[in-house]
């Protein structure tokens, strides 16, 4: 099965990535309502589709249930069958997935995820080459910079205003969604031939680690030039320039 759901099952064959990735299926009926039971918040995502597009936020209060779309106010209802109803007349005849709400941690009021960017350098091996911290637009579900309107920090200043991490902290945090970010790419090997992925991590109010989304066609690189401090965006520039050379010399065979 391809796109999101199809991803998640492939990437839970890892029990050490599996660890980090929220319960999610298919969005149907009863999937929604044992979800919803259950974690109290849910996101509803496009299968097929990326760049925050399309998705919604389903949770329920003492006195409703309520539904938002991307971003802006949100929809009331008294039960989980209305509801649902309404989601479906959303989601149309696409396939969405159902995931559990993950509390990201805040800066001020606004949750942030974490892009971190792996490519293939001149000798098709897969290279850090750099992270930055998605702070979600005001009242938007989703951290996507363009279409939530939100910006982006670096991640040490994300880490140190969102959770007090000491420096220490800060630089374990990093050192682990580095490691994590390579197991990753050595999986999705297996998956398909791709040259850069970005990675978007999401970290709870415990401190730990989960995986939002595995970007693997054209994760921006843009992202990177919005940071006053441009040393990542010109390495991640430097080393797309060696690897498309490498490539068109014959030196790197895709797989």
């Amino acid at each position: 099965m391809p796109g999101k759901l199809g991803l998640h099952l492939f990437y839970s064959k890892d029990p050490h990535i599996r660890a980090t990735l929220p319960p999610t299926t298919v969005l149907k009926r009863d999937s929604f309502y044992r979800f919803m039971r259950r974690y109290q918040s849910v996101y509803i995502k496009p299968n097929m589709s990326h760049m925050g597009k399309g998705i919604m936020k389903a949770w329920s209060t003492d006195k409703e249930y309520r539904l938002v779309k991307v971003k802006g106010g949100y929809k009331s209802f008294r039960n989980l069958k209305s509801t649902y109803n309404a989601i479906q007349k959303l989601t149309s005849k696409d396939q969405y997935i159902l995931q559990r709400t993950i509390h990201l941690a805040k800066i001020q009021t606004r949750p942030f995820d974490i892009r971190v960017m792996m490519m293939r350098n001149s000798q098709n091996e897969w290279q850090y080459t750099g992270m930055l911290a998605k702070v979600a637009g005001q009242s938007s579900v989703i951290t996507n910079v363009n279409r939530g309107g939100g910006y982006v920090i670096p991640i040490e200043n994300a880490l140190d205003t969102s959770l007090r991490l000491t420096h220490e902290q800060q630089q374990r945090t990093i050192k682990d969604l580095i490691d994590l970010s390579h197991r990753i790419c050595d999986r999705f090997n297996r998956y398909k031939y791709s040259s850069q992925i970005g990675i978007d991590f999401g970290i709870d109010q415990h401190h730990k680690i989960w995986i939002i989304e595995v970007n693997f066609d054209y994760p921006s690189h843009d992202l990177f030039n919005k940071l006053k401090d441009k040393t990542m965006y010109r390495k991640i520039k430097s080393l797309r320039n060696k690897y498309m050379k490498a490539l068109k010399a014959g030196k790197i065979r895709r797989k």
